[in-house]
């Protein structure tokens, strides 16, 4: 319902920053993200400045659109031309996108510069990446992390026996499995 969502948009007599965001999420979460970022041009092109939200949608449709420059230049211009602090979310974002793309010292690195270093989500994100490309050695980091931190989340054990499945270590993957 994108393109209706679309067309609400422009019959609104007044379009914010909220409402761009709302839609932007929307590209992103269906993996259109040369939509979502024609939406943010259009957006600035009526004078309205992305917020941190805005932000991570854009660096959420980035990441589930394989649009790994995309969200570089993204993330480094947000202090500078947006005066936009990234949080924890906007780092998790950049380890889905380095991670997704393939580029794990970069997602491992950003996880080293973090102030804030223990965040079960940040492990389990980048122990999704590591289900997609079968990396059975940075997976088992990331769970070993993960459990650390909430030693019952469910998805850590999940994603560790998918990693173990996918790479035919099926007597680990049952094992982790039965943690679940």
């Amino acid at each position: 319902m994108l393109e209706k969502a679309r067309k609400v948009l422009e019959e609104l007599h007044l379009r914010d920053v909220i409402a761009w965001s709302a839609l932007i999420a929307g590209y992103a979460q269906q993996g259109q993200g040369h939509e979502a970022l024609k939406c943010l041009k259009h957006m600035e092109s009526e004078g309205i400045s992305p917020d941190n939200i805005t932000l991570l949608c854009v660096l959420s449709a980035c990441a589930h659109s394989g649009l790994v420059n995309d969200a570089k230049m993204f993330f480094a211009i947000m202090t500078t031309k947006y005066c936009i602090s990234p949080n924890s979310e906007h780092l998790n974002c950049m380890v889905v996108v380095f991670g997704c793309g393939g580029q794990f010292d970069k997602a491992v690195s950003i996880i080293k510069a973090m102030p804030f270093f223990e965040y079960s989500a940040i492990w389990i994100s980048l122990l999704g990446a590591c289900r997609k490309w079968g990396n059975v050695k940075l997976g088992r980091l990331s769970f070993d992390q993960a459990i650390q931190l909430d030693s019952n989340d469910a998805a850590a054990y999940v994603l560790m026996a998918d990693i173990f499945g996918s790479v035919g270590m099926l007597e680990y993957a049952k094992i982790n499995q039965s943690k679940t």
